[in-house]
């Protein structure tokens, strides 16, 4: 986006793909799908899937298929989790099951554990429903874009470097990018980023994208998500500015911005990037 001779953009715009950039129920039902199945040739009642969905329909992810324990804490769920290493050194688990949940993806997870998936199962889950999809066809899912959003970034790219960070893996991400219209919307994609472990990392590296040299200052980002923890919490410790998409109205975590959807927080991110004249009403509803 820079041309030879011109100074570096210093302000970084930091993006989570779903929930976010990607919309669309499909691939969580399509997760939950495939955790049925193994929990169907286990013997075991493949309820997860219809659970989701009526989360969906009612926009409220306290599904009552939840178990708690006599605390009111749901099974399965860490009271403290931290970085947990397995013996080589590595995460245990790049993706807690978290409590309380703000996504689709988080209620598959714990429905998964508290059903007696491990995290590795639940992983091959969620990249089976992934593949699912790919062989369906995204044209033929409600996966989407929000709307405007291509033309959105255009107009940042002008004084903002453009990122996105997701947890999915490299491999068959094109597709995705194109059946959304926005392969070339980003100055840099970050995949398999491990959050929220991996956050810090990706934030580096965003960072360091137009110049390694000269990386942008964490104070100079704005990270926009749909998960508190994942997506916003390693950037606002390190004094950048949030946004959080509630799309479920959870009220969990202490961003500085919080919006139901990206059509709804146009005029805080024009704001941010400096264009606010020229980005008013430039997302339609």
């Amino acid at each position: 986006m820079t041309t030879p001779g011109s100074a570096p953009r210093t302000r970084l715009l930091l993006l989570d793909f779903d929930g976010t950039v990607c919309l669309g129920d499909d691939p969580v039902l399509a997760y939950a799908a495939r955790v049925d199945a193994i929990l169907t040739e286990r013997g075991q009642q493949p309820l997860i899937r219809d659970a989701v969905a009526r989360a969906f329909a009612a926009d409220d992810l306290l599904v009552e298929e939840i178990a708690y324990d006599e605390y009111g804490v749901p099974l399965g769920v860490e009271q403290e989790p931290g970085h947990r290493l397995a013996a080589d050194g590595t995460a245990h688990s790049a993706h807690p099951v978290s409590w309380p949940v703000q996504d689709g993806y988080q209620l598959v997870q714990l429905l998964a554990r508290q059903a007696g998936l491990s995290d590795v199962e639940a992983g091959q889950a969620f990249l089976g429903g992934r593949e699912d999809l790919l062989a369906r066809g995204l044209e033929s899912t409600d996966v989407h874009a929000p709307d405007g959003l291509a033309e959105l970034l255009e107009q940042v790219r002008r004084t903002a470097l453009v990122v996105l960070v997701t947890n999915s893996p490299a491999g068959a991400f094109a597709p995705w990018l194109r059946a959304l219209g926005l392969t070339e919307a980003f100055d840099a994609v970050i995949n398999d980023a491990r959050k929220p472990f991996g956050m810090p990392e990706a934030l580096r590296l965003a960072c360091a994208v137009e110049s390694p040299e000269r990386p942008i200052a964490a104070d100079q980002v704005l990270s926009v998500g749909d998960i508190w923890r994942n997506d916003l919490a390693p950037v606002a410790a390190l004094g950048g500015t949030t946004l959080l998409l509630d799309r479920f109205a959870t009220g969990l975590g202490e961003p500085d911005h919080r919006a139901r959807r990206v059509a709804d927080a146009v005029d805080i991110i024009g704001s941010w990037a400096g264009q606010e004249s020229q980005l008013h009403g430039g997302v339609p509803g």
